[in-house]
């Protein structure tokens, strides 16, 4: 039996990846040739580090003051839940072309006038955000979608409709899966680390998703369908010939970019499904109030820990099933 590794501040990400870096190195492994998943250090640590966090599936055990994690409780975990939860889908895949276009005209409309959604950002005082982080907010809030749609259809003979209108108003309660007879929000996180669910007052379900996206999403998009590379060549042409300096950032660009072949597309994009939960369940958690690695709540609503939500094939059946999506029928 693997032995119980010591754990005693979960608090500190840094100090939790250098107790477990070896357990965590070992599972890498283990993942890339039983599963044929490749999850990164970072991504496979935070990840471990929220189920700690959350003590899904009993991986941490109490003795005395101090906190072990549970290696065999923990391979329970990876292969009953992380692993069948968990999509990777490619730049190319169509539904996330569609959410790049989405993405650039609904921004675009944003910053002239054609939507009611805010271009500033609420926080100490309120700022104007940049066209790119809006582009990259919305796309990174949408991404969790399209992992449900594609996740419950392929557990199921389903077709699950996302809403790909772009709005003149701001609607109170939208639905996130248009053919739903209930309202369902769906929340995209990219912090894999989390461990709390959420849903805004007046929807009946609310969906988690962690989405692990590479840093520059939109950017990675243009270079490997070659849009990087023809900006790179145009200014080439306008800028070396009289400028060595800038011919020297040009070719360390164009070194940066050499390992991609045009129109081969290397990037995915990894979605953890991590539940649902009925909010008729729950009470709203009222503004002020302080959770555990979340801080004190800004607005009133619905917050669940993510071992509290349900996920397993039948807990999905419920669900769409209860949202007149899955006919009883259709569930053989």
């Amino acid at each position: 039996m693997t032995p119980m590794i010591s754990i005693d501040n979960l608090n500190s990400p840094k100090r939790f990846k250098e107790k477990t870096n070896t357990l965590i190195l070992q599972l890498l492994e283990e993942i890339r040739n039983k599963y044929h998943i490749e999850f990164n250090m970072e991504e496979l640590g935070d990840l471990i580090l929220s189920t700690c966090r959350s003590n899904d599936f009993y991986v941490v055990k109490t003795i005395g003051r101090k906190k072990f994690l549970d290696p065999e409780m923990l391979i329970n975990w990876i292969e009953k839940k992380l692993i069948p939860n968990t999509l990777v889908i490619n730049l190319d895949d169509p539904e996330v072309i569609k959410l790049l276009i989405f993405c650039l005209e609904i921004t675009f409309r944003m910053f002239e006038g054609g939507t009611k959604a805010t271009i500033t950002q609420k926080g100490f005082r309120e700022r104007r955000r940049t066209f790119e982080t809006i582009l990259v907010d919305q796309f990174i809030g949408k991404l969790g979608e399209i992992m449900i749609k594609k996740f419950l259809e392929r557990l199921f003979p389903v077709n699950i409709e996302l809403d790909w209108e772009i709005s003149k108003e701001i609607e109170k309660y939208k639905n996130d899966i248009i053919n739903a007879e209930k309202y369902v929000s769906i929340k995209t996180s990219p912090a894999l680390s989390g461990i709390w669910a959420e849903a805004d007052i007046g929807y009946d379900y609310g969906i988690m998703v962690k989405c692990s996206i590479p840093s520059g999403p939109i950017l990675q998009f243009f270079i490997e369908v070659c849009g990087f590379s023809r900006l790179l060549d145009f200014a080439y042409e306008r800028l070396t010939s009289y400028n060595d300096l800038f011919k020297f950032y040009l070719d360390n660009l164009k070194e940066r970019i050499r390992s991609y072949k045009c129109g081969e597309i290397k990037t995915s994009l990894k979605g953890f499904i991590c539940g649902y939960f009925k909010t008729s369940d729950y009470e709203p958690v009222e503004e002020g109030e302080i959770l555990p690695y979340l801080g004190k709540v800004r607005e009133r609503r619905y917050i669940v820990s993510i071992k509290d939500l349900k996920w397993t094939i039948d807990d999905w059946r419920d669900f769409l099933e209860d949202n007149k999506i899955l006919k009883l029928k259709e569930k053989n």
